[in-house]
């Protein structure tokens, strides 16, 4: 590794270079902390910024060598490269034994830690700047809370297993194929990390998850593309990462208003639910699940104020405003306005030295996952957990949109909130969900025929538009069409759009939107004045191929034309 220690157990867990168990490679994720680890050393060399303690959570790695034995040992390659379900291929693994020469180190790591632990994945394939493999592995929290340190060990096995199983699952197979790369080129390394938060009662999380954009796809009228984005949640980072509701800001004007219509579009697009780590009972234990330990609460149901009121603010029933922080009245409200507006956190401080620094070291636009905790009341320790670093693939085409091209009559659609950048002429083929029959109660069903007609396209090595409402890859079904990457890879443009009896907050959903920028995918987001000139009609009387109750096909006589502006985040597309 560039970074790191063998694992000793004379030093244990929690020293502050990476261990490393095993031989052969750590793989990209690993590979991008050690990265990331020099960076933080030498730009922040007194490890901290501003009164915030920053650093890189203590993290034992697994190397590749360990899955190779562990592969081998159990003849598990026959079950994992069959079409066996998911949970098949997981019980297998679970199943199978492990440690070996390995199990004595593993044993004291679990004997001597107390802290919860993430077990992420680190495969030799992931984070590269082409194919970033981004949300195709699992990750399992585990409690670290059992009574014995038996039970303990056996927890943290079974975690390293379950993500070992994940490079095997359907998803994982779907995204080799649509790379066209070999599954057994691949190896998994283990990341074995401390949980960057707080415990409070059963509960333990981070005050915030973020993660960081050097690069803006969303830059409204006065700020520009490098200005960079963020997006905070309070509690575990899956809340980010799913595409569920969660504060989005530029770090460069974090006081900036944000684009909501009015209170009530506000209230209603906020964070509502938090995911946690469980430390009490767990009444049916499921190994092969990736939630074992974690569960999902309302914020309405918090009872310790104290994290909240670095974070919420208040929402004043009787004069329909907000009021910074918490008080004894009205409901919480995430809009993180006492650490971006009052500063109560140095966090914004934080997160812009730590921007510049990685782009400088990197020479990317780059892409990070934080965590942060306060402390207690009684304790306050502010402290920012890196947890990791990719780089992002941005496009240098120079493409200019004439003016008399989106005046034009063969608009079908514009967005001035476009990803991607370049000019596609290839596309023959519309995949939409079709208005009239839409609801938004069907939005799984609809996910499920969407990656049928896909398959499709895949095997014929065809690309398409999608046309469809709410967040596309969101992990609530409420919020849009729930697919995963996998399910709409063949897309080479894709559109979120609205219906007049529905607002969408668009994607902003971490893993789905680096795999859609790595792979060159256009993006389009139109809102719902723009909605009104998408040309339905027009669409609805091509050739239709495939027809579902709320998924159709249809094949143009002609090229699409496509243009995306990057630098200016607009783009048209053209029925000819």
């Amino acid at each position: 590794m560039q970074s790191g220690t063998e694992f000793s157990r004379e030093k244990g867990f929690f020293n502050e270079e990476f261990n490393y168990i095993g031989t052969g490679l750590p793989g990209g994720k690993a590979t991008g902390l050690a990265q990331s680890q020099e960076i933080l050393k030498k730009h922040f060399p007194d490890g901290e910024i501003s009164g915030m303690k920053i650093n890189i959570p203590a993290t034992t790695v697994l190397l590749s060598d360990v899955f190779d034995d562990f592969m081998e040992s159990n003849d598990l390659y026959e079950i994992a490269l069959s079409d066996a379900s998911d949970e098949d291929i997981a019980i297998s693994f679970i199943n199978s034994s492990f440690g070996g020469i390995y199990a004595g180190d593993l044993y004291y790591l679990i004997e001597n830690i107390k802290k919860p632990l993430a077990i992420r994945s680190s495969s030799i394939c992931e984070d590269s700047l082409k194919e970033p493999f981004a949300g195709v592995y699992e990750t399992k929290m585990v409690a670290n809370n059992q009574f014995t340190q038996t039970d303990k060990y056996n927890a943290l096995i079974n975690a390293v297993k379950f993500v070992y199983a994940s490079l095997f699952f359907q998803q994982s197979k779907d995204y080799f194929r649509t790379i066209n790369r070999d599954i057994k080129e691949e190896k998994m390394g283990i990341i074995i990390q401390e949980v960057i938060g707080d415990q409070f009662e059963n509960n333990f999380h981070p005050a915030i998850s973020g993660v960081l954009k050097s690069y803006n796809f969303y830059p409204s009228d006065s700020i520009k593309p490098d200005a960079g984005f963020a997006a905070l949640a309070f509690g575990l980072g899956k809340t980010i990462v799913d595409g569920s509701s969660c504060w989005s800001y530029c770090p460069r004007f974090p006081r900036t208003p944000q684009p909501f219509n009015n209170m009530k579009d506000l209230l209603n697009n906020t964070q509502k639910k938090y995911w946690t780590i469980n430390l009490g009972n767990i009444d049916n234990h499921n190994p092969v699940a990736e939630t074992e330990y974690l569960m999902q609460n309302s914020i309405f149901e918090i009872q310790d104020k104290f994290q909240l009121k670095n974070i919420c603010s208040t929402y004043d029933f009787a004069n329909d405003r907000l009021i910074m922080g918490i008080q004894n009245y009205g409901a919480p409200v995430l809009d993180f306005a006492p650490t971006l507006r009052a500063e109560m956190l140095p966090l914004n401080t934080v997160i812009n030295k730590i921007m510049q620094a990685c782009e400088e070291e990197t020479g990317n636009k780059v892409e990070i996952e934080f965590a942060v905790s306060i402390g207690q009341e009684q304790n306050p320790e502010p402290r920012f957990g890196f947890l990791q670093l990719r780089p992002i693939n941005i496009s240098n085409e120079t493409v200019e949109i004439p003016e008399k091209e989106i005046d034009s009559n063969d608009i079908l659609l514009s967005s001035k909130n476009a990803m991607g950048n370049g000019i596609s002429k290839d596309i023959f083929d519309i995949v939409f969900i079709r208005p009239d029959t839409f609801e938004i109660k069907n939005t799984q069903q609809i996910a499920k025929d969407v990656a049928e007609i896909n398959a499709l396209f895949y095997n014929n090595k065809r690309k398409y538009l999608l046309i469809g409402f709410g967040r596309w890859g969101t992990s609530d079904p409420w919020c849009g069409i729930p697919v995963q990457w996998s399910q709409i890879s063949n897309a080479k443009a894709i559109v979120e759009t609205v219906l007049p009896s529905m607002r969408a907050d668009f994607s902003q959903g971490a893993h789905f939107f680096h795999n859609m920028t790595a792979h060159n995918v256009f993006y389009f987001s139109v809102n719902e004045e723009e909605a009104k000139n998408l040309d339905w009609d027009w669409i609805d009387r091509q050739k239709t191929i495939n027809e579902t109750k709320y998924v159709k096909h249809v094949r143009l006589p002609d090229d699409l034309k496509i243009m995306v502006d990057g630098r200016k985040s607009v783009g048209i597309i053209l029925k000819k």
